[in-house]
């Protein structure tokens, strides 16, 4: 899985998504508990930012 997160000010979504990144709104989480362990783990931004994600 590549990640990482930008400043919401930067507005960097529409660039990552065209790069095939999946760009979560700044309160939204993506579960990668299961897929790596069998048991829920969210995995989200920190205040003022988003996070843009790719599984490979």
């Amino acid at each position: 899985m590549l990640f990482g997160e930008f400043e919401i000010e930067r507005a960097l979504g529409p660039y990552y998504a065209r790069h095939g990144f999946t760009v979560l709104n700044p309160d939204q989480t993506t579960d990668v508990g299961f897929v790596l362990t069998g048991r829920p783990i969210a995995l989200g931004a920190g205040p003022g930012e988003q996070l843009f994600f790719r599984w490979k």
